[in-house]
């Protein structure tokens, strides 16, 4: 069964699961009110009755005259008139036709309370009808005592249940059917609404099991429906971008690694055919041989760094860092360097705030930045850091140098893996990509400004522990 066809079933069963809890609702008040009614009518006809007794009493009236009114009386208001005794047992009953003599009717034991005005009650006939009745105490007139002698029973027919169901079943049959047909209609627009969204999204997810991932569904339907479509529209561009990124890092891996096993293939040969015949070719045979085998080991050790930073399965440290004593421990580290391709190394650092973050890391990030940036000056040319404290409580460091720039049309790419901006510009192209993952790690950002004949600087912001909110307890 579809869920199209639960939902209209279901839809169903609760309408008519309301016409059924209304009906008996209906019926039981019904129930009520026929027994209030024919209590009333009782006490309608007491003052009548009452007159015709004490007409007979006082001798206004024989007793064949009155008895001959009260059953006139009775088959104009089809209402058994019975004249019984303090227990009971019946005297005289006055019916209409067709109605069952009754011996006795169930008074309570001892007789109707001295103080009791009326007594209501039921009792069945012969024939298995069920009569409501309304007993009322007789005074025998002319007595000092005022005992009770004799009751005044008024009793009519109580139609049962299925009495009642006969009259109403035709209305709330119609009327049920009505609703019935009204609620499919709704059920089946409502089933649409929902269904149709769902089936969109099982058969993108079929297409995507395919290998089919440019795969969008339409945001309709209920707001949960509509939810669902937009987290499956979410889910399968970031599906596609991982596929595309997948896919073109095979192929810059596999580019990347192309050029360092040819050498190493072809350096080996040489070895191994004679080409490299006396021992200082094949030393350096040898020596091009572990070059290149330690290059490819950097590169997938620096892969698999990234990897793991993208996918968040490094831990960083959370420990408050002196960037100003990292930024000067990092100058002294490449103060040599500098000093030998005659490039000059300058800081600008004012007292900084401190940051959250992890100090290896940071000191990845800066070491990366400092190297960049001395490959691609050239002699005689400038690198500066600058440090200060920048607004909203976050903290600038600018690493710049005076190489050639990199071109406009090359910037958005500059932290793309294996990308290399600019020409003559080496390495494995996965430092820069490091860089952005370690900043964006400690909640920072990284911007670049270059131009052709211009050279570049890198601006890293981090905020300070002044920005970071207290950690809860």
């Amino acid at each position: 069964m579809n869920l199209r066809t639960r939902l209209i079933l279901s839809y169903t069963f609760i309408v008519v699961l309301c016409v059924g809890i209304i009906a008996a609702v209906v019926l039981t008040m019904l129930e009520d009110s026929r027994d209030r009614f024919l209590m009333s009518r009782l006490d309608d006809m007491t003052v009548p009755v009452y007159l015709q007794i004490q007409a007979a009493a006082r001798r206004e009236l024989s007793w064949n005259e009155m008895i001959a009114n009260l059953e006139e009386l009775a088959e104009e208001s089809r209402v058994s008139i019975i004249l019984a005794d303090g227990n009971g047992n019946v005297l005289t009953q006055v019916s209409p036709e067709g109605t069952p003599k009754q011996r006795s009717v169930a008074l309570p034991a001892g007789g109707i309370p001295v103080d009791a005005q009326k007594y209501r009650g039921t009792y069945r006939a012969p024939n298995g009808h069920v009569y409501m009745f309304a007993a009322y105490p007789l005074v025998k007139p002319g007595t000092e005592s005022q005992s009770r002698l004799e009751v005044l029973v008024l009793a009519v027919p109580r139609s049962g249940t299925l009495a009642l169901w006969g009259d109403l079943i035709r209305p709330f049959l119609w009327g049920g059917l009505g609703a019935l047909v009204i609620s499919i209609v709704i059920a089946v627009l409502l089933a649409r609404s929902v269904y149709r969204p769902v089936r969109q999204l099982t058969q993108a997810v079929e297409k995507m099991t395919q290998g089919q991932y440019d795969q969008t569904v339409d945001v309709t339907g209920p707001r949960e429906v509509r939810g669902l479509a937009a987290a499956f529209n979410q889910m399968a561009r970031q599906v596609k971008r991982t596929e595309e990124r997948l896919r073109y890092f095979v192929a810059d891996v596999s580019h990347e690694l192309r050029t360092p096993l040819t050498s190493i293939r072809g350096f080996a040969q040489a070895i191994l055919d004679g080409t490299a015949g006396d021992d200082d070719a094949r030393l350096r045979a040898a020596q091009v041989i572990e070059d290149e085998s330690d290059r490819m080991i950097r590169q997938v050790n620096e892969l698999l760094e990234l990897s793991r930073m993208e996918s968040g399965q490094i831990d960083l440290a959370r420990e408050p860092v002196d960037v100003k004593d990292l930024l000067e421990h990092c100058r002294e580290v490449f103060s040599l360097r500098a000093e030998e391709q005659g490039t000059a190394l300058k800081t600008e650092i004012e007292p900084l705030m401190p940051v959250v973050g992890d100090v290896d890391r940071l000191e990845q990030v800066f070491s990366n930045l400092l190297d960049n940036a001395l490959k691609h000056s050239p002699a005689g040319g400038e690198v500066r850091i600058t440090g200060r404290n920048g607004s909203g409580g976050n903290v600038e460091i600018a690493v710049a140098d005076s190489g050639p720039g990199i071109p406009p049309e090359q910037l958005p790419y500059v932290f793309d893996r294996f990308y290399k901006a600019g020409a003559g510009r080496t390495g494995s192209g996965l430092g820069l990509a490091i860089v952005r993952e370690i900043v964006l790690a400690h909640n920072g950002k990284i911007d670049l400004k270059s131009a052709p004949g211009e050279g570049t600087e890198f601006t890293v912001v981090l905020p300070s522990i002044v920005s970071v909110p207290p950690a809860k307890s």
